[in-house]
């Protein structure tokens, strides 16, 4: 409970004039406004007493009626609020892996599209990078669309890994996304790492790139997205690289 809540929960006379005003302060929250017209229910029962003893007690400014009718509007809105929270717990896709590549122009778009989709449930993003463990022979390796080249006789995938994790949180910072993120770099068989950690996570959808092939590119090398695809537990959802 937040400074703010407290002061006007233990005294809420030197705040509110009238009930609606507490229902209409946006810094409270629903249980908060609750405490508060309570707390004002209290007063009033004891100035009711008061006065009923005698003793002097200063002006009234709101009354029972007034105070039991914003507490049946708010009960309301806690219903609404209940049913709604009730809702994203059961909405799809609350969880989100995004299969980053290292086209940054392609990263974007896929994690716009994946954080629209968490921010509308109330979800969460994991943004995966995949180091590949094996490398063809030829002094470099370009193993894909999720691999820069990479020397050959490089054995320790430290810095790799490190600088794909600053790369990850580069791209979350830009995307500007309140949604709660996880980041994940880890070495493998790329098709086989993305399976697993969307298995680990539950996740309810992968969201990969597709980069702008030729059909005999694309024949000769089938996408990783037709890979994961056929042994995802989850739906794969496949964003088109931007023209």
């Amino acid at each position: 409970m937040t400074i703010y809540a407290k002061m006007r929960i233990s005294n809420p006379a030197p705040y509110f004039d009238t009930p609606d005003q507490v229902l209409c302060d946006d810094k409270l929250s629903s249980f908060d406004k609750e405490k508060v017209l309570r707390s004002m229910a209290l007063d009033a029962d004891q100035m009711v007493e008061a006065t009923a003893e005698g003793m002097a007690v200063g002006k009234l400014a709101y009354n029972a009626k007034d105070l039991q009718s914003a507490l049946i509007q708010l009960e309301k809105v806690k219903a609404l609020e209940a049913a709604d929270a009730s809702a994203l717990k059961t909405a799809r896709f609350q969880r989100v892996i995004v299969v980053t590549t290292v086209d940054q122009d392609l990263n974007r778009e896929i994690a716009d599209v994946a954080y629209g989709m968490a921010e509308d449930v109330g979800g969460k993003v994991y943004l995966l990078n995949v180091v590949p463990s094996d490398f063809d022979g030829t002094g470099l390796a370009a193993a894909g669309p999720m691999v820069t080249a990479i020397p050959n006789v490089t054995s320790d995938t430290t810095q790799i890994i490190d600088d794909r994790r600053l790369q990850l949180s580069a791209l979350n910072l830009e995307c500007g996304s309140s949604v709660e993120t996880e980041i994940e770099v880890r070495c493998g068989q790329i098709e086989q790492v993305i399976v697993d950690y969307a298995a680990e996570c539950n996740a309810d959808v992968i969201i990969v790139g597709s980069p702008n092939r030729s059909w005999l590119e694309a024949l000769l090398d089938p996408s990783v997205a037709r890979k994961v695809t056929k042994s995802a537990p989850c739906p794969v959802l496949v964003v088109p690289e931007p023209a």
